[in-house]
């Protein structure tokens, strides 16, 4: 929403937003995209194609006779009959440096893969996945503070500082860079059966899952016989006398657990049924998993 903010805060005029399908949310109530929401709330005209391809919304979009397509996050490849549409071109904003993390999950693979950059990459459309000319591109670090909620933020802001700009000096002979294809890496779809982690894992590696996949599908272990989300923690690399996978301590700051190379401190957790909740809250609990956790902190 934020690029789509500047680009209605610019002089440029937005025909229309094509974004996700709607979906089916509880008691069946439809569940539109929080961009076709701010997309209509600024009066513009939104779709919702199941379909890119369906003949009527084709000619919709001709009708249009729009400049230019600007994508953004869609997570669809669009067919070649829509990037005909546009007079000048079609321009994705990719968040990684292409052609590294081509796909659907740049920023989680970036940070799963505790990669130190990451960046965005405006580039020309084709109908290979993430394979078009680069027309611009922004370096970015990745600090151990960034998750993939909060770079998906950052970089946000960023390609809408730039787009304006961009699109301004966009022309149908605009200078561009082809994408060196001996070097691209692929960010495939995350799979839910990813986020499960082992306590055999070091301390590093179970710190970057737990940040990238934070938003879905939630990094999830064993404590106690019992199935644990984890949102948040941090760690130590260092020896210790406990088992893998042993519980340690639990304070009102965290809940710590001893991994393959050191120690793991939990600081936000979320227990099969519960809602998320701080190790301060685990303490304060009367629950028979809080009690074992008590029990064995306090020997």
């Amino acid at each position: 929403m934020i690029v789509l903010q500047k680009l209605i805060n610019s002089s440029h005029n937005i025909l229309a937003t094509v974004t996700q399908d709607i979906k089916k949310g509880k008691r069946n109530k439809e569940k539109k995209t929080p961009v076709g929401v701010f997309s209509e709330l600024n009066s513009i005209d939104t779709y919702y194609p199941e379909d890119l391809s369906s003949p009527t919304f084709l000619d919709k979009l001709k009708s249009y006779n729009p400049d230019f397509i600007v994508v953004f996050s869609y997570g669809k490849i669009l067919p070649s009959q829509i990037l005909e549409i546009p007079k000048i071109g079609s321009l994705n904003i990719h968040c990684s440096l292409l052609p590294k993390w081509r796909g659907a999950s740049p920023i989680q693979r970036a940070i799963e893969n505790d990669d130190q950059m990451t960046g965005l990459s405006f580039f020309l459309m084709s109908e290979e996945l993430d394979k078009g000319n680069l027309i611009a591109t922004h370096e970015m670090i990745i600090n151990d503070f960034h998750n993939t909620k909060t770079l998906q933020i950052e970089l946000a802001n960023i390609a809408g500082n730039m787009i304006v700009d961009i699109i301004s000096n966009f022309t149908s002979d605009v200078s561009s860079i082809s994408q060196n294809d001996s070097k691209a890496t692929y960010a495939n779809k995350i799979m839910k059966s990813e986020a499960r982690i082992s306590w055999n894992n070091k301390c590093r590696d179970i710190f970057c899952k737990v940040r990238a996949f934070i938003e879905w599908p939630v990094v999830e272990t064993t404590i106690l016989d019992e199935i644990v989300k984890i949102y948040d923690v941090t760690y130590k690399i260092c020896n210790d006398s406990h088992n893998i996978g042993d519980v340690i301590n639990l304070t009102n700051d965290y809940l710590s657990i001893r991994a393959l190379d050191g120690i793991i401190f939990i600081r936000k957790l979320q227990l099969p049924g519960g809602k998320p909740i701080t190790p301060r809250d685990l303490k304060n609990s009367n629950s028979t998993f809080s009690k074992n956790i008590k029990q064995i902190s306090e020997k």
